[in-house]
């Protein structure tokens, strides 16, 4: 008898280990999930996005591929912050939606780098329609995405992108919409 109760308790605790160190893998999983894929700035890109009407998902995945959540980053052609915008979309934007007395050294500055570039997506989506084609736009810029929609080599239909012939923005779209995809499973974003 003493022998079946060890056994038994024995085998508990091996069932009640084993729950602990599933329990404990999956918080683990799920930490490093959330340290793998940010939601900073949270408050900023809620209200842009509330806004703008540009998913949350959209933003996260934007700001994480363009600068991976750093406001002080720089690219190689200049573009600067959170969103990465170039000098010349931050003066475009500026004369197409009315200055907005922000300088291009702003750009720097989260609140005003996730404004513009949030405003940007959403110029985009209100021109194409469809994230995918935003997300092109949005690196190669809305010209270039223009001339390849109209072409049958890039695009059958003339809404969608089937082929993009800069390496860049295509590698560019798959990593914006694998980091989209990414923050819906996670957060539960739109």
């Amino acid at each position: 008898m003493g022998k079946v109760i060890k056994n038994a308790v024995l085998g508990l605790l091996v069932v009640v280990f084993l729950l602990f160190a599933g329990v404990m893998m999956n918080k683990s999983a799920k930490l490093l999930e959330h340290w793998a894929y940010p939601t900073g700035y949270s408050e900023i890109v809620e209200e842009k996005s509330a806004e703008y009407g540009v998913p949350l998902s959209v933003i996260y995945a934007v700001i994480r591929t363009e600068s991976n959540f750093e406001p002080d980053a720089e690219s190689w052609v200049g573009a600067r912050g959170l969103m990465q915008i170039t000098k010349d979309a931050f003066e475009w934007i500026d004369y197409y939606r009315g200055e907005t007395g922000a300088s291009w050294d702003d750009m720097y500055v989260p609140e005003v780098n996730i404004d513009y570039g949030v405003w940007l997506l959403s110029y985009h989506y209100g021109l194409f329609g469809e994230w995918e084609t935003v997300y092109a736009a949005y690196n190669a810029g809305p010209n270039a995405v223009k001339k390849w929609l109209s072409d049958a080599e890039y695009s059958l239909d003339g809404k969608t992108l089937d082929r993009i012939p800069y390496e860049e923005t295509s590698n560019y779209r798959e990593k914006v919409s694998k980091y989209r995809e990414d923050y819906q499973r996670i957060y539960g974003f739109d």
